[in-house]
Formats: C-alpha cells, sequence, structure tokens
C-alpha cells in the first residue's frame, strides 16, 4: 500500500472513529515497546461484530508505529491446509527486513479450526523468539492452548463496548442525545449493531429522529444475517426465538416456552458462538437476543406472544413456588424482564441494572442489635425526624415485623417494615397516624380470621424509595407475602414516590386509595384480596401482554409566547416538577422558543435547560449555595425543605432565601435564552 493511497486514508478514518478496548491495547503497547516479548500468542474471540477485525487495525498500527513488520491472513482468503497456511504466512513475514520484530495477525479463525493443533504444536514453535501472533475468532480457544503454553498464551474475551464508550461513539456519529437511550437499549454497546444503528438514525429525515427496531426491520434482518446464518431445523429456529425472550433459559424453562426435544436443542444452543453459560442457564449475548426477537415480533407477532405467555405462566408458577428469597427475586426479576420493551417497565429496569452492578445486597435478615438506630437514621435522612419517630416506635414494638437487607460489609443496605392490621393493638394504631388512616379505610373493614398486611416503610440506605436492588428485594418480598399469607383479605403498600410507582403498579393491577392515606402522610396502594385471589391476580398478570409505547405527539406548528410574568411563573412550576419528567409534560415551556429549538424530546431538553441554568451557580463559591438549595429542592429533592435545609445546615431563612436566589437566576437564564438578550434579567 502506498503512501496517500485509499487504503491509507480509510485506516485514518477508522482509527479516528475507534474508541474503547483501552486495557486490549495497553496490553499490546506494553509487550510491543518490551525487549523481550512476555508473551508469542493473543487469543482475542468473541461472537460476530463485537470488533475484532476493529482491534486487529489498532494492533496492526500500534505494531508499525513500534518499527515491527506485520502480516496478516483471513481464514476467508486461504484453505484450512497446512501447506496454504505455511505458503501464506511465509509470503507476509518473509518480506520483514531482517532482524525486525515481526506480527502476525490471522482474522476469521473460525474458517482455519481445523489447523488448530497444527498451529499449536508446529507452525508456532517455528517461528522467531521475537514474533507475535494475534489470532482472531467465534469459538473460545482450545484450553491446550493455555495447557500447552501456560503464560506464553494470552486469552482476550472481547465483550460490547461500555455505556461510556457506546454514548461516546454516538456522539462522535453526531446522533442526537435523545435517542442514545433507545439506541444502547437494543444494542447494548456491540459495536456492529451500533454502527448499523448509528447509520439508519443518520438516514432518517425526521427533525428529532428516533429509534424503534420495530420500525426498521431491514436492519433488523442485517443483523440476523450476521449473527445466525443459518438454523439447522425449524425446531432449532424456534428454540433460538424462545431464548431471545427470556433473559436465560435452562433445559425446564425451554420445555415450558416450546415445543420440542429441550434437551437437545438446549445442548444446541451451548455451542453457539453467541451464548454463554452462568449460574442461571444459558442466555444470548444481548444485542443477539434484542435482534432475534425484534425479527420474531415484527415477522410473526402471534407466536411471539405465545412465548410471552406461556414464559409468564412459567415464572408465574415459579413465583407460587419459591422456598428463598433468592428463588423469589430471581423468579420476579425475569418475570419483570419480560416487560423491558414496556415504556412504564423499561426506564425502571434500565436503572435497576445500573445499579445491580454497583450494590452488593444480601437477601432479609431479622432485625439484629444495633440495626433499629441504622434504621431510625435512615429514615431520618431520608424522610424526615417525624417518619423516623413513628418508624423507631414500631421497631420497638414489634422488631419482628422489620426485614434488614445487609450490605457486602454487614451495614444495613435497606430494611422492609410490615405490620399486621389484625393483630395490632387500638393504642398502637393510634401512636400513628399513618397506620390509623389505613386502618380506618381498609383494616376496620376485616372480619374474623382475615389478615391485612400494611408496607409501613421501605428503604435503601442510599437511593431512599427509588429505584434499587432493595426496592427491588423489598417488592419480591411484597408478592411473596401475597402468595404465603393465610387468611390474606387485604394489602396496603405506602409510597412516598407515588409518581415513581405509581404507573407500575397500576400495571400489575394495584391501585391507590387516597381515602388510606392520612394528611401529608404517605400514598397507599391497596389490594382486596377478597375479591381477586393471589392466585387468580397472578394468573391475570400473566396474561397481560406489554403494551406498545405510546406515540411520540407531534409538536406544536406555532409556538408558545409568554409574557415575562408568565415566563416566569411557568418557570416556578417547571422546577416544582423537574425531578418528575412526566409531570413536565403539560408545561408551557415545552411549545417556547428556548424548547423548541433544540432537537432532542421536549421535556429532556427543557430538564436539561434547568440543570445547565442552575449549574452556573455552582461555578460561583458566592453563589454555591444557592446552587446547593436549588438542588436539594427541586434537581435531586429532598422529602421537605425543613429536611433540606437540615442537610444544607443552616436555618430555615436562609435557606428560604438563598433557594429564591437561585429560582430568581434560572428565570433570569431561561429568560435570556428564549429572548435572546444577553442582559441580566
Amino acid at each position: 500500500m502506498t503512501p496517500g493511497s485509499v487504503g491509507d486514508h480509510l485506516s485514518a478514518l477508522r482509527h479516528d472513529r475507534y474508541v474503547g478496548r483501552g486495557a486490549e491495547l495497553a496490553l499490546f503497547a506494553e509487550a510491543l515497546a518490551a525487549d523481550r516479548l512476555p508473551f508469542h500468542v493473543v487469543h482475542v474471540y468473541g461472537p460476530g461484530g463485537v470488533g475484532k477485525t476493529a482491534l486487529l487495525d489498532e494492533v496492526a498500527r500500534l505494531a508499525s508505529e513500534s518499527g515491527a513488520w506485520v502480516a496478516r491472513l483471513d481464514g476467508r482468503d486461504i484453505g484450512p491446509a497446512p501447506t496454504a497456511f505455511g505458503e501464506a504466512a511465509a509470503r507476509g513475514l518473509d518480506a520483514a527486513p531482517s532482524g525486525s520484530r515481526r506480527v502476525l495477525l490471522v482474522d476469521t479463525y473460525e474458517r482455519l479450526l481445523a489447523l488448530d493443533g497444527w498451529l499449536r504444536r508446529t507452525f508456532v514453535p517455528g517461528l522467531q523468539s521475537t514474533d507475535l501472533v494475534v489470532i482472531a475468532g467465534r469459538p473460545r480457544p482450545a484450553h491446550e492452548w493455555r495447557a500447552d503454553w501456560g503464560g506464553g498464551c494470552r486469552m482476550i474475551s472481547l465483550r460490547n463496548l461500555s455505556d461510556a464508550e457506546a454514548r461516546e461513539y454516538l456522539s462522535a456519529q453526531q446522533i442526537p442525545e435523545a435517542v442514545h437511550d433507545d439506541v444502547l437499549a437494543f444494542t447494548h454497546g456491540h459495536p456492529l449493531a451500533l454502527a448499523l444503528v448509528a447509520e439508519w438514525v443518520r438516514q432518517q429525515n425526521e427533525r428529532a429522529p428516533l429509534f424503534d427496531a420495530g420500525a426498521a426491520p431491514a436492519l433488523v434482518g442485517d443483523l440476523l444475517a450476521r449473527f445466525v446464518s443459518s438454523v439447522p431445523t425449524p425446531a432449532h429456529r424456534a428454540a433460538l426465538e424462545a431464548a431471545s425472550v427470556v433473559r436465560s433459559v435452562t433445559v425446564p424453562l425451554l420445555a415450558a416456552v416450546m415445543d420440542g426435544e429441550a434437551d437437545r436443542l438446549f445442548g444446541w444452543l451451548r455451542k453457539l458462538a453467541f451464548t454463554e453459560a452462568d449460574a442461571s442457564g444459558l442466555r444470548l449475548h444481548e444485542v443477539v437476543r434484542e435482534t432475534i426477537e425484534a425479527d420474531l415480533r415484527w415477522r410473526d407477532p402471534d407466536r411471539h406472544d405465545a412465548f410471552h405467555r406461556r414464559a409468564r405462566r412459567e415464572f408465574g408458577r415459579l413465583l407460587r413456588e419459591a422456598s428463598t428469597d433468592a428463588e423469589r427475586h430471581r423468579a420476579l426479576s425475569d418475570y419483570a424482564d419480560l416487560y423491558r420493551h414496556n415504556p412504564v417497565v423499561r426506564p425502571l429496569l434500565r436503572r435497576l441494572h445500573e445499579r445491580q452492578a454497583e450494590a452488593q445486597v444480601s437477601g432479609a435478615v431479622p432485625l439484629r442489635a444495633g440495626d433499629a438506630a441504622a434504621i431510625a437514621a435512615l429514615v431520618r435522612q431520608h424522610q424526615g425526624a417525624a417518619e423516623a419517630a413513628l418508624v423507631a416506635g414500631w421497631l420497638e414494638r414489634q422488631p419482628s415485623a422489620a426485614e434488614v437487607f445487609v450490605a457486602a460489609d454487614g451495614s444495613v443496605a435497606g430494611f422492609l417494615l410490615t405490620l399486621d392490621l389484625a393483630e395490632m393493638s387500638p393504642e398502637e394504631r393510634e401512636a400513628d397516624p399513618v397506620v390509623q388512616a389505613a386502618w380506618a379505610a381498609v383494616g376496620a373493614s376485616l372480619r374474623a380470621g382475615e389478615r391485612g398486611l400494611l408496607f409501613r416503610c421501605w428503604l435503601d440506605a442510599e437511593h431512599g424509595q427509588g429505584v434499587s436492588v432493595v426496592q427491588s428485594l423489598a417488592f419480591a418480598r411484597t408478592v411473596e407475602r401475597y402468595l404465603t399469607t393465610p387468611g390474606l383479605a387485604v394489602s396496603a403498600l405506602l409510597t412516598t414516590e407515588p409518581d415513581l410507582w405509581g404507573m407500575v403498579l397500576r400495571f400489575a393491577g394495584i391501585h391507590r386509595r387516597p381515602e388510606a392515606e392520612a394528611e401529608g402522610g404517605p400514598a397507599a396502594f391497596v389490594q382486596d384480596w377478597r375479591a381477586t385471589s393471589p392466585e387468580a391476580w397472578l394468573d391475570a398478570l400473566a396474561e397481560r401482554t406489554p403494551s406498545q409505547a405510546p406515540a411520540r405527539p407531534d409538536p406544536a406548528d406555532t409556538l408558545v409566547v409568554l409574557s415575562r410574568d408568565a415566563f416566569a411563573e411557568a418557570v416556578r412550576e417547571a422546577l416544582k416538577t423537574a425531578a418528575r419528567p412526566h409531570r413536565l409534560a403539560e408545561s408551557p415551556l415545552l411549545q417556547a422558543r428556548l424548547v423548541r429549538e433544540h432537537e432532542g424530546e421536549p421535556v429532556e431538553t427543557l430538564q436539561r435547560l434547568i440543570a445547565e441554568a442552575a449549574a452556573q451557580l455552582d461555578l460561583s463559591s458566592r453563589e454555591r449555595p444557592y446552587f446547593r438549595a436549588l438542588d436539594l429542592t427541586y434537581l435531586h429533592p429532598a422529602p421537605s425543605q425543613a429536611i433540606a435545609s437540615e442537610r444544607l445546615d443552616v436555618p430555615f431563612s436562609t435557606y428560604r432565601r438563598h433557594l429564591k436566589r437561585g429560582v430568581d437566576h434560572v428565570i433570569d437564564a431561561l429568560w435570556r435564552a428564549e429572548t435572546g438578550d444577553d442582559r441580566p434579567g
């Protein structure tokens, strides 16, 4: 290849677009810089499209920059015979200048597996001691490479790009941030899928394009052809499709979801390059799973619905029969994952998966010595001193009502407090106005032998009643109580986050009852199990198919022009709901110029503009207190302004003054953006 050739130009473009793989490239750079190679063979393996060839391109660049000679072979271009391979390798390596280090890159190794033993025993040992061989292919390398070569052979399992790396790639491709989440939910950072989806989004003519795999059957078909070139029989295809519906599959689950020889088909799935096994079973790589399921939903929606329905019924059965916290949590998590495309459930699952990666929490244990004080401190932090005193009272009167979720270091990661309305005395009820309200609305109707469960309080140490691993475990415990409590007549789940959990609970058939709520207290979501038994409820849930995402409303044809006073009032109202994006949907600011002139989802744009305006205050030490007041009141709100004042450690009057100045600043900053006037407002 001559300098300045088309190949040089394309290679430079690929390098400029390359993101990620920092650890892998550092390994090669260190080896190439060493006087003596620390290893002689590197196996890079992973599913199709994960970036093996692109990594080889970067290794070739590093090798050339280090002064090494690079030769490349591709299994698609040579036959799997020792003579053909040896001659091709010799042509590339023997052209190296005398005394130079030589690097042989072998791509598409899955086409050359018949040569594996010969390469390991004969070809590579015959090379020079300064030579490095890098082999890239789909299958996991034979264990003999590690056994025979020890430290002289390294294995690199190439995975998808991280979330941050994938977003960096999309930004470099000028893909609007408004669609990043949807693209990542489908591709899971798979490089080829990212590239194809990015190109699809770029080709859309809409002002703010969206990504929906269901609207791109040609794209899905292209990906499918790359991942799954062929399947032996219709039964094998059915097994692959069934495995795409669930998070992970075992032989019994495969048998429950589809017809056929589950044992034989599971064995076939296990050998595929894009599957991996863990303690929970066999799972498809995420982007392969998304692609196969998207194709099935588009090509044969009835077949998809049948697989989905059978999976729901099976997870419902497992939930009923679970005997441990771990089994219940697993069954409920698998059940929820079936709804990962539901517009209500999807964002919550995404946040839960993010937090699961950083949390290590065990199942529930009884209240231990010292836990009561720790729990009271958590409640005080997240819900204030008054609520902390009420919870502490219950821990003292009924310590067995508390279940503690324990962190890896033994500390309290969270808790669930469950009270039995039928077993508390009038004095106990009257000591807690929240319980008194719930009793008056639902407990007083209990008949002899009936029980009423009140999930009085639950918290995660870090996230309060937000999405968390503790929240997931606590919800699994509530479902377990529904299914196993003898004589259960009614239950009530209390939450201080009704906007977050209301839609999910309604989707599950559990509705809010305002008459069961104390003034200023948590929201109450109540279920009367006398009208619908827990088993019938679970069966009904199993029949509820995931709803399609609502159509995105078209923006109005004309701008909304607000007066200065009306604009200021709209900003104040938007600040109050900034942390609750669905409540911003009615804001007149969505049709104002400062939002409409930006691409992307209007609600997300307004949230971002508010956050950016507030963040300006954080740049100045004099104005930082105003930002902190804004942040704890509106952006990441404390349960009340009194608690925000406590956290800021300032008198309430000072906090109110700081908050007013912060709000005035946001109003002025947004007004200037609206009017294009850079003068202070």
